[in-house]
């Protein structure tokens, strides 16, 4: 019986590696997993992938977002774009493509940034027809039916003009201290870290260098991006930053692999899960 369920073990986090090494040099073994030194999270909590359970409920949407909320995750990743009109709205793919939304057929293909605000209006996130896509403004308001609840903005085609424009928004919204924006560029974080430091900053990161620099600038959290290592871990703990791993796929998105990071100084998990997560 325990050889088995090591063989099960194994495979799940094997399954692991399609994630974790994706995209990252040199690529990474389960024995580089399971030789990072167990030790106890600062932090224990769960970030809501795209700001949604996955329970029915369209992702990047109103509903997802105060269903989350409502059901006390903290915590709620969503994915923020720029239209070329200048309105900030919440969508993940960079084009309207599938089944999986409703809009009139010549908008087929059409990169949602260069959607006019009437386009967009005629976008249907639901079945039934009656979730459209919400402006960061909008996603923002929902953040006033609790008093601690924050979003984690991932800036969709991250650039100086993105950053600024949300920035300015969450000044305007008075919310710079219930968001967190995402970033991965190394000279992005310091500067923005130095204009603003009221900006809360989650910095994705892909190798050493990229954590020192993002220590050194002094963010709140850091996600360490398919790679984890003891020292790394040490190293944010040291500096009194969140470690944040994303784990929202159907492969590995359970119980035991968040527990399996946990037990090795993981303090947020990225999950499609997030209530039973936290």
């Amino acid at each position: 019986m325990l050889r088995a369920l090591e063989r099960v073990r194994r495979y799940t986090f094997v399954s692991l590696l399609t994630l974790f090494s994706y995209g990252c040099a040199p690529t990474l073994e389960i024995h580089d997993f399971e030789s990072v030194p167990l030790q106890k999270p600062l932090h224990r909590s769960a970030i809501a992938h795209r700001g949604s359970l996955h329970e029915g409920l369209p992702d990047n949407s109103i509903p997802a977002i105060k269903d989350s909320i409502a059901k006390g995750v903290q915590f709620l990743e969503v994915d923020v774009r720029r239209s070329t009109d200048g309105e900030l709205f919440l969508f993940h793919d960079g084009s309207l493509q599938g089944s999986n939304f409703s809009f009139p057929q010549d908008l087929l293909g059409k990169p949602v940034q260069e959607l006019s605000t009437g386009e967009r209006g005629k976008v249907r996130l639901d079945a039934a027809g009656l979730v459209g896509i919400p402006t960061l403004k909008e996603a923002l308001a929902t953040l006033d039916a609790s008093k601690t609840a924050a979003l984690q903005l991932d800036l969709k085609g991250e650039s100086d003009q993105l950053l600024n424009a949300v920035v300015k928004v969450l000044k305007e919204q008075n919310k710079l201290s219930r968001a967190v924006i995402q970033l991965k560029n190394p000279e992005r974080i310091l500067r923005i870290r130095s204009q603003e430091p009221r900006v809360r900053v989650l910095a994705r990161v892909r190798n050493m260098k990229q954590l020192d620099q993002a220590i050194a600038a002094k963010v709140e959290f850091v996600e360490l991006e398919r790679w984890i290592t003891g020292e790394a871990v040490n190293k944010c703990h040291t500096a009194k930053i969140v470690v944040v791993l994303n784990v929202a796929a159907p492969k590995y998105d359970t119980k035991e692999t968040w527990e399996f990071f946990r037990a090795r100084g993981v303090d947020s998990v990225m999950t499609n899960h997030a209530v039973m997560a936290r």
